[in-house]
């Protein structure tokens, strides 16, 4: 006799079996960004660096509240130059974590999936933390980013939290 799960805890878990498969794609592309041959070393031949700013940020998570381990929210806005012409979009898939050990003195905070989109292509960073002021690793993206390495530095303050919604990220790109 087969069991019969009910449809809205069949699309809940299928929602969290996604969000697992895309958190361990984004950690296994992290892990092939490292070399086997020792500890990583930083690029000697050269930096390429990048300031882009936010403006529109918002949150979609629930009841506006900052989420809780487990839960989910988006964050999206437009990228801007230091002229305020828009160059591109950024949206973040997130799940809040807790940690026990409180190694950052922050406790909650959250695993932040982040996508840049800009002419030519996309960049991709990853990161955990919590604040207004995170660092996230490069860990790959598209068209002329394809093969991009680096981290960046994103200071968000996001409608809907709190804030006026607007961001700073300092990308370093590693030639």
């Amino acid at each position: 006799m087969a069991t019969r799960v009910p449809s809205e805890a069949r699309r809940r878990l299928l929602k969290r079996g996604a969000f697992g498969a895309a958190s361990l794609a984004a950690v296994a592309v992290a892990a092939g960004a490292t070399t086997t041959s020792g500890a990583a070393r930083p690029s000697t031949s050269g930096t390429t660096t990048m300031r882009l700013l936010g403006r529109g940020w918002h949150v979609d998570a629930k009841d506006g509240k900052l989420p809780t381990k487990g839960e989910r929210y988006a964050v999206y806005g437009e990228l801007v130059d230091g002229k305020g012409d828009t160059v591109g979009e950024f949206f973040s898939q997130n799940v809040g974590v807790d940690s026990p050990f409180h190694i950052t003195g922050e406790g909650t905070g959250a695993f932040e999936i982040h996508t840049l989109s800009l002419p030519g292509g996309t960049i991709v960073g990853v990161g955990v933390g919590g604040g207004r002021e995170r660092n996230y690793a490069i860990v790959g993206g598209t068209g002329k980013y394809t093969g991009a390495r680096g981290s960046y530095l994103a200071r968000q303050d996001t409608y809907g939290l709190g804030g006026d919604g607007k961001a700073e990220i300092l990308l370093t790109l590693l030639d």
